[in-house]
């Protein structure tokens, strides 16, 4: 329930504050006093649009703030992780702040928040009902919500079996929808699948592969220079070769030979001729062989490469988001060849789906038009009470139509229809003429389906429009009623309702100079007693009055 209510520098309001209690809570005051702005200050806090216009003059900014508990009983709890709201004491604290430039800031329990939040969180606790307003009961969209909980126990487990129905009803067509194609079409998807398939096998590539690769051609690059430059040198000291550098050597020993046998002076010479062609020859063996890269050539290895990063560009940028794309295309391919067979087979299981689906919302369609007859009659009797004795009502059923033919909730579409008057057709409830008529028909439909509505607080504003006398008195108790099971704050200029109230508060302005404030204050019983007399007689000095007032309060208890 609201706890308090705390609003500053909003409108003609300069600061006011008060404590609802539990039960039936009554506003009164004079015309103009700022009874509207109360409701105006809390509409702001359930997320309502709110303009800079209800800035105080010369204020900075305009703040409401509300604190309401036994929230884990309405609200439910995802809805408060969904926003990482924390909850302490099972308390919420609502504060919207406008300022003069018309920009909101929006705390909940202290963390700032979209005003969206608010109107989410809002839903929850509050549901005004204001004389013109198109609240719930006037939306014919709700009205089959409506119904259902007034149905109870009765509807729910049909509804939940027929939900779970529903969804193997839409698997079923979203894998046949799967499987259904143009034949032309699911030919060549074939034909792509089947080359997408054998490229991705051919290629077989593994985990971590292009990095191996990569570092393989790191070192063949390496190997292949090696090799440039052992080649080389392994030709330059070659016996085998007559035109290397090595057998030219031996050529010039052999001459230096024969020098040494014309002229001796040259025996040295060739001795160490001799020694360096064997030194060569010896680091020419030292050498080896030229070695072979192996397995894998440079070539071979960088086409490797390189189609594993055309594959992977192609299917999905990695080996395992390639992996991934050749699973689907696999069974994607095997839809398609069995295509026809899984079709007809899903076809018979959507026809028995269907019969059992159809049969389920059958009985809820049964089960709906029952509890819209009592719910009419109720409503009748409701209205009537409250002063509208000609008024009839009905529940209008529709079945959706044939290409959107299952809600979630079965087939039915639900609009009230009403009459005020003997003799008139039955309308839609939300085409409902009168303002009057509209605030008791909502009354009686509140007060009906009290026990059901979770929601904790309602607020009337001046419901007792174009009424009077016994049907003043009729409202008062059924707000009575509705207030043994919510929070109820009522805005009124009818002494009948006002005398019900648990709490009553008294909302004044106060001219001090140039500038008008509102104030909010309890009456006590004798406030009571003379707030009472003045909305029946206009004079709360009026001792006859009073005791009329005095006698109303009592009855009303």
């Amino acid at each position: 329930m609201l706890v308090s209510l705390t609003i500053q520098d909003f409108a003609i309001v300069e600061y006011a504050s008060f404590t609802p209690g539990k039960g039936l809570n009554i506003l009164t005051g004079e015309t103009g006093a700022g009874k509207s702005l109360i409701i105006d200050a809390i509409s702001a806090l359930l997320g309502h649009r709110i303009g800079r216009e209800y800035v105080r003059k010369d204020c900075d900014k305009a703040v409401i703030e509300a604190v309401f508990d036994g929230i884990s009983s309405v609200v439910p709890s995802e809805v408060i992780d969904e926003f990482g709201i924390e909850v302490e004491e099972d308390t919420l604290i609502l504060l919207r702040e406008i300022s003069k430039d018309g920009r909101s800031i929006v705390r909940i329990n202290g963390r700032v928040m979209p005003v969206s939040v608010l109107k989410s969180i809002g839903s929850y606790l509050v549901d005004i009902h204001g004389q013109h307003d198109q609240q719930t009961i006037f939306d014919s969209s709700k009205h089959l919500g409506i119904l259902d909980d007034y149905s109870g126990d009765a509807i729910k487990p049909h509804i939940a079996a027929f939900s779970e129905k529903l969804n193997e009803y839409r698997e079923i067509l979203n894998m046949r929808k799967q499987y259904e194609s143009d034949p032309e079409k699911s030919r060549q998807m074939q034909d792509l699948l089947v080359y997408q398939i054998k490229e991705i096998e051919d290629g077989a590539f593994r985990e971590g592969e292009e990095e191996e690769l990569v570092e393989k051609l790191k070192v063949l690059k390496q190997e292949e220079k090696r090799r440039f430059h052992l080649s080389f040198v392994q030709g330059a000291l070659s016996t085998e070769d007559s035109e290397s550098p090595l057998s030219a050597l031996q050529t010039a020993a052999e001459h230096l030979d024969a020098l040494s046998q014309i002229d001796p002076a040259f025996s040295e010479n060739a001795q160490q001729m001799h020694s360096l062609v064997m030194d060569l020859e010896g680091l020419h063996d030292s050498l080896g062989s030229e070695d072979a890269l192996g397995a894998e050539s440079y070539d071979e290895v960088e086409d490797r490469l390189e189609k594993l990063r055309s594959c992977a560009v192609k299917y999905g940028g990695s080996v395992s988001a390639m992996n991934e794309f050749l699973d689907s295309a696999k069974n994607r391919l095997e839809m398609l060849r069995e295509g026809d067979t899984k079709i007809k087979q899903l076809n018979v299981e959507r026809s028995r789906i269907e019969k059992e689906l159809i049969a389920l919302a059958d009985k809820i369609h049964e089960i709906r038009v029952e509890a819209g007859k009592r719910l009419s009659a109720d409503i009748v009797s409701e209205v009537q009470f409250l002063g509208l004795s000609n008024a009839t009502f009905d529940v209008s059923f529709t079945k959706r139509p044939k290409e959107r033919f299952f809600s979630k909730t079965g087939y039915d579409e639900v609009e009230f229809l009403f009459s005020a008057n003997k003799g008139e057709d039955l309308k839609p409830l939300s085409k409902t003429a009168s303002g009057g008529e509209a605030a008791r028909i909502m009354l009686a439909i509140k007060t009906i389906l009290a026990r059901a509505d979770a929601t904790p607080v309602l607020i009337f504003d001046e419901v007792d429009s174009g009424i009077s006398g016994e049907a003043a008195k009729a409202v008062s108790q059924s707000m009575k009623k509705l207030s043994k099971f919510h929070q109820v704050f009522c805005v009124t200029h009818m002494g009948q309702i006002a005398a019900a109230a648990d709490q009553h508060f008294f909302i004044s302005k106060d001219q001090s100079g140039e500038r008008t404030k509102t104030n909010i204050a309890e009456l006590g019983d004798s406030g009571r007693i003379m707030e009472v007399a003045r909305l029946l007689s206009g004079n709360s000095a009026d001792e006859q009055s009073q005791r009329l007032a005095k006698s109303l309060i009592e009855e009303r208890r």
